[in-house]
């Protein structure tokens, strides 16, 4: 289990406007939070990848990410 401590009144007080007092609400969101991060850092790699000519098939591409995300 990981414990988070936040030192920021003010987006403590967002948090609680926006989640009330529910830490599940809370939790549930920062894990979409960390989800969509680790996407856009692999599409972020992925664009510096095409740029630079190293192109993988399509496919494997996509049933690479799918395996990640499922």
């Amino acid at each position: 289990m990981l414990n988070i401590q936040i030192d920021n009144p003010a987006l403590e007080a967002d948090l609680k406007q926006t989640f009330g007092d529910n830490p599940q609400s809370v939790a549930r969101a920062f894990a979409e939070f960390v989800q969509a991060k680790r996407i856009s850092d692999d599409i972020r790699v992925s664009v510096a990848q095409l740029e630079q000519g190293q192109v993988l098939d399509a496919v494997d591409v996509f049933n690479s990410i799918r395996a990640r995300y499922e």
